[in-house]
């Protein structure tokens, strides 16, 4: 029976990044508050914070600096690259980049939880697996168009 309540739940979401035309990041409305407090600590704590070196965990976050605004964020490492190169995930947010070593920050404990951003697809949408992504290109700015930095409501189908 819970899981019928769960699968029918809806949310109030803003997207955030659209990765391709049937999948897409958001935030909660009610952690907009989290992502201010977030954004003010990190900009205190990871200018003075030690750059990383050594292995890298893929399960810990760190702070990363966004080539875009020169902002701090929480990010995950995806890969790595090479010895100064990292493929980071900004977890509240959902959007990737590649960031020197350099940009990447050790963060505090306090700031070491869940991402505020959670993934979505499009129900009953797929790419068709082998198809060239690039060829999805219009679809992935027409969802951008209807959902980037605007209000929207998910109704959740499944997990």
């Amino acid at each position: 029976m819970d899981e019928e309540v769960h699968y029918s739940k809806v949310e109030d979401v803003i997207g955030s990044h659209v990765e391709d035309a049937v999948t897409f990041w958001a935030q909660s409305i009610n952690r907009n508050k989290d992502i201010m407090k977030i954004g003010c600590s990190l900009s205190e704590v990871c200018p003075h914070a030690s750059s990383v070196f050594g292995k890298l965990d893929p399960k810990k976050i760190y702070g990363g600096l966004f080539s875009e605004d020169k902002c701090w964020y929480r990010c995950k490492v995806l890969k790595i690259i090479s010895d100064e190169k990292c493929l980071v995930r900004y977890i509240d947010y959902g959007n990737s980049e590649i960031l020197s070593r350099s940009d990447i920050a050790e963060i505090p404990l306090d700031l070491q939880f869940s991402s505020v951003a959670k993934k979505y697809r499009l129900w009953g949408l797929q790419i068709p697996s082998g198809q060239e992504v690039t060829q999805f290109d219009q679809g992935r700015i027409f969802l951008g168009s209807l959902i980037f930095e605007k209000q929207i409501k998910m109704r959740i189908k499944a997990t």
